[in-house]
Formats: structure tokens, C-alpha cells, sequence
């Protein structure tokens, strides 16, 4: 099966010549087609989210975010454009989710993600990556500035508050998270693939988890 580059909107004229100087065993979906098929993948997987602006808000499909993965890292490589990617994960979940049961920690996972959604631009791309961790993809961003965007998530983070269970249970304290994130940045040494790229990034959330959470760490150069 061929690398799908998935074109959600107008090009600018740089792009639209970079994609036709793209060597074969890569398929370009045009937008009608972009938007079809993450249609079919909204439907496939009911958490999917696919924002009428064509800005891909939450991806469900873990395929679909390795697809645009790999198809940023080899762009960002044999152009040299920068590209960041941040992995936020959700600090203490387990013990939350004791405390405040599943689904109180799933509505505060979604409002991050809206949050989120609102913060950024049409091409960036947030993804699911785990139960309480996500993707910020950035194209065009270098670390100095993958870093703004992830201290502004964590900043997202400690300000959302869920409420408690509904009504009629046990009175429940309201739901406030914080998140550890980690940032890396390409093309750079040492980084072959978007699977060292993201393990970077992912190598740089678990320090700081480790460091105490509701922190942000980036990957040294």
C-alpha cells in the first residue's frame, strides 16, 4: 500500500511543487478524497473528531496519525523544513481515575483536547497516541517554538476543572489534572525515522513525569 499524503486545503505554490517533485510510491489524495476518507475513519471509530474547517482535531486512528508522521519526518528530512512533535501524557491517571472514576477523567482528557483544538493552527495535527497521552504534530516549528505551544497546553491543562459525578451519586470533588510533556524537534542528527523521532519525544515526557510531572522537557540536539 503506497504513503497516503492526505491534502485537506489550498496549497501554497512552494508546496504544491515540493508534492509534484515527490517520488513515486507516494499517492497525494486531493481534498475531496481527504475528506472522504477521514470521513469513512469518523465513522469506523466513533472518538474521531473531524472539524468542519478540515483541521483534523482528534485522530482516533493511530494509522492515520503514523500516515501523516511519516509523511512530515520525510518531508521536514529531504527539505530541511523544521518539525516538532509534542507527547503530552496525563500525570497520576490512575490514582484520578480512582478517585473520580473513568469517566470524569475521559471528559477532562476531552476538554483538553478541545482546548487544544481552539489553540492551534489548521495544520497542526492532535492525536491519540495512548489512553492518556496525545500527539501535537507541528509542522513548519522548530523547538524554541514547539515549546510555547507546550507550555501553553500545560498551562491548558491546569486550568481545566471537571465537575464530579452526576447527580444522585456520592458527591464527588471536581476533576483538576496536570500534564508532563515532551518536545522534540527535526531533522537533526541521530533522528532516522518518525519511530525515533516520536520515541525522542516520548523518552523526553517519561523525564518528566519522573521529575514530578506538570513540567515540560525537549529532547536535547
Amino acid at each position: 500500500m503506497a504513503l497516503r499524503i492526505l491534502v485537506l486545503g489550498p496549497l501554497a505554490p512552494a508546496t504544491q511543487e515540493a508534492l509534484a517533485r515527490i517520488e513515486e510510491g507516494v499517492e497525494i489524495l486531493p481534498p475531496a478524497a481527504s475528506h472522504e476518507l477521514l470521513g469513512r475513519i469518523a465513522a469506523d471509530e466513533p472518538h474521531a473528531i473531524v472539524a468542519g474547517s478540515g483541521a483534523v482535531d482528534w485522530i482516533g486512528s493511530s494509522s492515520l496519525l503514523h500516515q501523516v508522521l511519516v509523511s512530515e519526518f520525510a518531508r521536514a528530512v529531504r527539505y530541511r523544513h523544521p518539525l516538532s512533535v509534542v507527547l503530552a501524557g496525563v500525570d497520576h491517571h490512575a490514582d484520578l481515575a480512582g478517585t473520580h472514576g473513568d469517566d470524569a477523567l475521559a471528559r477532562w482528557r476531552a476538554g483538553l483536547a478541545e482546548a487544544l483544538r481552539r489553540s492551534l493552527r489548521q495544520i497542526d495535527v492532535v492525536a491519540r497516541t495512548g489512553e492518556n497521552e496525545l500527539a501535537i504534530l507541528l509542522p513548519e516549528t522548530t523547538a524554541s517554538g514547539a515549546r510555547v505551544v507546550a507550555e501553553r497546553a500545560r498551562g491548558l491543562a491546569s486550568h481545566l476543572i471537571v465537575k464530579g459525578g452526576p447527580e444522585g451519586e456520592r458527591k464527588a470533588l471536581p476533576l483538576k489534572a496536570s500534564v508532563s510533556i515532551g518536545v522534540c524537534d527535526a531533522p537533526r542528527d541521530g533522528l532516522a525515522s518518525s519511530d525515533e523521532f516520536l520515541a525522542a519525544a516520548r523518552g523526553a515526557l517519561v523525564r518528566a513525569m519522573r521529575a514530578g510531572g506538570d513540567r515540560v522537557e525537549v529532547d536535547p540536539a
